[in-house]
C-alpha cells in the first residue's frame, strides 16, 4: 500500500512539473489554465509604448516651437537674398500674367496693403506683438493641441523674418511673388507671408480644441504652468 501511494505521489509530482513547464512555455498560469499571461520577450523590454512615444514627442513643445520658427525665418531670409541676387533686374513669369517672380520693395503691409502714413510703425508693432504672443501661448496651447508648437512656430518664424527685414531694409520688406488681382493690381508677398497665413489658418484648429476643452471644464489645463 505504501509503495503504491508513493508511486502515486511521485507520478502526481511528475505530472505537476510537466504542467508547470508547459505553462511556462505557453505563457499560461498552471493554477488558472483559463487565463493567459503574456510573457514579455527581451526584445520588447525597454521599448516605449505608443503613449510614451507621444508624451516624449510633446514633452518639449518649446524646442519644437523654436526649431520651426528658426527654420521659417531662415528660409525666408535666404529666399529674399536669392531673389535680390537673381531677380533684381528681371521678371520671371510663372503662370502667364497671373503670377510672376520679381523683386518689389514693399513699404506697406503684408500683400501690399497700405495702412496710411504710420504703416511702418504699425507693421513693427503688430509683428512684435505676434512674436511675443506666440512665445507666451506656446506652452499652454501645447497641452490642448500637440500641433500648437508647430502652428505657432510658423507664425513666429514669419514674424521674425519680416521683423528683421523691416529693421535691415529701410526702403521696404523684400517681396518677390506677385499675383494679379485682375483689376490691374497685384498682391505681392514673400515666403514669410505664406507661412504666416498658413499658421493663421491652422490656428483655427487649435482654437476649436481650446473651446471644446473649456466647455468640457478643462480650462485649468490651459492655465496651469
Amino acid at each position: 500500500m505504501w509503495t503504491q501511494r508513493d508511486g502515486e505521489v511521485r507520478q502526481s509530482d511528475h505530472v505537476s512539473r510537466l504542467q508547470l513547464n508547459s505553462a511556462i512555455r505557453l505563457g499560461t498560469s498552471p493554477a488558472r489554465p483559463d487565463r493567459v499571461t503574456r510573457i514579455t520577450s527581451p526584445k520588447e523590454i525597454g521599448q516605449p509604448t505608443a503613449v510614451a512615444r507621444l508624451h516624449r514627442s510633446t514633452s518639449h513643445p518649446a524646442i519644437t516651437f523654436a526649431a520651426c520658427a528658426l527654420a521659417v525665418a531662415t528660409v525666408d531670409l535666404v529666399s529674399k537674398r536669392l531673389a535680390v541676387a537673381f531677380l533684381a533686374e528681371r521678371d520671371v513669369p510663372v503662370m502667364g500674367n497671373v503670377i510672376r517672380l520679381a523683386v518689389v520693395l514693399n513699404d506697406q503691409s503684408a500683400f501690399g496693403i497700405a495702412l496710411g502714413p504710420y504703416t511702418w510703425h504699425i507693421n513693427f508693432a503688430l509683428t512684435l506683438i505676434a512674436l511675443v504672443l506666440t512665445v507666451v501661448l506656446c506652452q499652454a496651447l501645447s497641452r490642448i493641441d500637440v500641433w500648437a508648437p508647430i502652428v505657432l512656430g510658423l507664425i513666429a518664424g514669419a514674424a521674425a523674418g519680416n521683423l528683421l527685414s523691416l529693421l535691415l531694409s529701410p526702403r521696404g520688406v523684400i517681396d518677390f511673388v506677385a499675383v494679379s488681382r485682375g483689376d490691374g493690381r497685384e498682391l505681392v508677398f514673400n515666403l514669410a507671408d505664406v507661412a504666416a497665413v498658413l499658421g493663421l489658418l491652422l490656428i483655427v484648429r487649435t482654437g476649436v480644441r481650446v473651446v471644446h476643452a473649456i466647455r468640457a471644464g478643462d480650462s485649468g489645463v490651459i492655465l496651469r504652468r
